[in-house]
């Protein structure tokens, strides 16, 4: 028997029979064998409720005689890597306000909160570090020999690492002038050089 739900794949209609007992997953398969892996999954729509493909859900193992209309949004991952960058100025933004305020707070000898703001502080810096690695892997693979690191970007990552280093063993001194030192100095620099030079230089690879 074959079933009769209605599959598009980036708002185009996917021409394929689908017969009693597969799932959502064997849709999503389908479609990834046939563009290769060259593209991911990042949303779906079934029966007009959206569901954002970042982990497992339990959609996935959805019968398709359960599903009327199911809408498919796959994109390249450069070009995730890409609309990643888009949002990345305004999240050092956000970084460098939560360093302002922990100085604040160091400068008042608020120590108290200053501890609990520096943890803040250190995980959302891993998860920029993270961010930029994975941008930088994703554009790597796309663009491959065409893809040259510039000096600019390694230097940054050197001295971004190097003021990550430093900071630990500040705190553990409990060496404030040395912590403010390398927050407002150093890591506030760091990330606006980022913001002026890398992540411009890394969006106008795009055109390339």
């Amino acid at each position: 028997m074959k079933n009769m739900t209605q599959v598009t794949v980036n708002n185009r209609p996917l021409n394929h029979s689908f017969v009693e007992g597969q799932t959502v997953t064997d849709i999503i398969n389908l479609v990834q064998a046939d563009n290769n892996g060259r593209e991911v999954l990042t949303s779906m729509t079934i029966d007009g409720e959206r569901f954002e493909c970042d982990g497992e859900h339990e959609v996935f193992r959805r019968n398709l005689n359960r599903c009327t209309n199911i809408d498919l949004y796959f994109q390249r991952p450069i070009d995730l890597a890409f609309e990643a960058l888009e949002s990345t100025s305004a999240y050092i933004d956000v970084i460098s306000g939560k360093i302002n305020e922990l100085v604040t707070l160091y400068n008042e000898n608020q120590l108290t909160a200053a501890n609990h703001k520096f943890g803040e502080v250190i995980e959302i810096m891993d998860l920029f570090v993270q961010l930029m690695s994975k941008i930088h892997r994703t554009i790597r693979e796309d663009m491959r020999e065409k893809f040259v690191k510039s000096q600019t970007i390694q230097n940054l990552e050197i001295h971004l690492l190097s003021v990550m280093k430093a900071l630990i063993p500040a705190k553990e001194k409990d060496d404030v002038i040395m912590l403010c030192d390398l927050l407002e100095y150093e890591l506030i620099d760091n990330l606006t050089q980022w913001k002026i030079k890398a992540i411009p230089e890394l969006k106008r690879l795009k055109n390339n």
